[in-house]
């Protein structure tokens, strides 16, 4: 496979790709800052990468286009990095570095150009710390992501693999401190040499305690959308404090306030939430958290659709039936559990049109997935199209304990296909369509002792090479 590193930097590339803007009123003493900027010409995907003499207790920030996107409190923000997957067009990346003696701020300026020749899919994921300090969240995130069969690698060694309709991220724990390349890989039928997109990792020791976090959830009863949440905490250190978040926003606790906010209790609207808890304790004064992702239904519409032959052809259009909002959500077909595309827009009124392999038997689905029906839903339906062989069978009896045999052609479509009927490969009978004479799909045929091999074989326009079916028969 052929490894496509994002990188991979030319001078040409950081020449032209961006321009520095104003620094921000340099102080007597200050250290200067600078970004340097890692791109694939083509790519979407970007790394800018921060590098500065030591500051001790600062705080530093990413801004794209003036909204902030990532924050942290460092001692020194020396080859601190963040990665980016940004939309076509001209962008501004600044960093500040604020502090008491030295406030700082460096911009960049890049024009993004994704090449839309490039076959392969422009790969990428987002990363960030989850439960404790040692367990990532890498979250996938590409253009055609539904449409992609890609696999997460660490040092080089598959560790999971990823379909249309699976979770699109990996959560691992580092079990042991130190420097680890994670990587999502894809080959696609345009992209056979494959390409992929990587990151480093880096998992520090630490001398610190932490405690084991987790909480347990379940539905309050004869509610809808309210859950119940008790922290499990394992440790033998005095808890500090406990914190609860709802999407990253602190929620205040008012139910168990004498326990320590072990218990939450909140009602929650249709949708995907992730839930966070948080526990510090005096040996470990920057907390562990721990979190889970809750879907809740609302109302889910009912799907269905009608399907129309293209004439004679192996394809179809799909027509969805209407529903509410229809005209707001994305329709995905799949056939065979295999991602066939999307519906074009305004669906209500634009079939899908997908053109089958050849004749066969098919189980086409239509999905959706929305805020309210955040677990998505589905109607199916099995498509057959006819053309090919036809599946040949016959049954026999005999006629009393008289030598003489009753055959029954028993198959589809026999009605509508013209064989042979063959003893010990000689022609005996012939059940011709629109013949001379009546086509019955029987035959009888008296023996004398002796083993005999009986066949019925077509041969059709869409089945030019023949087809045969045979039974063995002994006469004592």
């Amino acid at each position: 496979m052929k490894k496509i590193s994002i990188w991979l930097i030319t001078a040409f590339a950081m020449i032209l790709g961006f321009t520095s803007c104003e620094v921000n009123e340099e102080f007597e003493g200050c250290p200067e800052i600078d970004i340097t900027i890692e791109n694939e010409p083509g790519s979407a995907v970007y790394r800018f990468i921060a590098q500065l003499e030591e500051l001790e207790d600062v705080r530093f920030t990413w801004t794209i286009d003036d909204q902030e996107v990532t924050t942290g409190n460092i001692e020194n923000i020396i080859g601190e990095i963040l990665d980016y997957r940004f939309e076509p067009g001209k962008h501004t990346v600044c960093v500040k570095v604020a502090s008491d003696d030295c406030p700082i701020q460096v911009c960049k300026e890049i024009e993004v150009e994704r090449d839309e020749n490039d076959p392969c899919p422009d790969l990428f994921f987002e990363s960030r710390t989850y439960e404790r300090p040692s367990t990532y969240k890498f979250i996938a995130d590409f253009e055609g992501i539904e449409r992609v069969h890609y696999e997460w690698f660490i040092d080089g060694e598959l560790v999971e693999d990823s379909n249309a309709n699976d979770p699109n991220y990996l959560i691992w724990n580092f079990e042991e401190p130190g420097v680890y390349e994670v990587c999502i890989k894809a080959e696609t039928p345009d992209c056979p040499e494959g390409t992929s997109y990587c990151k480093e990792i880096r998992i520090e020791e630490s001398d610190l305690s932490c405690p084991q976090v987790a909480f347990e959830k379940e539905m309050e009863p004869g509610t809808d959308g309210t859950y119940v949440f008790e922290a499990v905490i394992e440790g033998n250190d005095e808890v500090s404090e406990i914190l609860w978040f709802v999407n990253g926003e602190h929620v205040e606790n008012p139910t168990d306030q004498q326990g320590g906010e072990r218990v939450l209790v909140q009602e929650f609207a249709p949708g995907v939430y992730e839930v966070c808890l948080k526990v510090v304790t005096e040996n470990c004064p920057d907390g562990v958290t721990y979190c889970k992702e809750i879907r809740v239904d609302g109302g889910c519409p009912e799907l269905s659709f009608e399907a129309e032959q293209d004439g004679d052809n192996a394809a179809y259009y799909f027509y969805p039936g209407a529903f509410d909002g229809i005209d707001d959500v994305k329709l995905e077909w799949f056939v065979n559990g295999e991602y066939a595309g999307s519906s074009p827009e305004f669906p209500h009124n634009n079939p899908f049109y997908f053109q089958f392999d050849g004749p066969g038997s098919y189980e086409v689905c239509l999905m959706i997935e929305t805020p309210e029906c955040p677990n998505g839903t589905s109607f199916c339906k099995v498509i057959e199209i006819d053309g090919g062989c036809p599946s040949l069978s016959f049954e026999h009896e005999q006629e009393g304990d008289t030598p003489g045999y009753n055959f029954y052609a028993n198959f589809d479509h026999k009605e509508n296909t013209s064989y042979e009927w063959i003893i010990n490969g000689d022609v005996v009978d012939r059940e011709i369509v629109n013949g001379n004479e009546e086509k019955d799909d029987y035959m009888y045929y008296q023996f004398g002792p002796g083993t005999y091999e009986i066949c019925i074989i077509a041969e059709t326009p869409d089945c030019p090479q023949g087809i045969t079916y045979c039974k063995t028969l002994v006469i004592e």
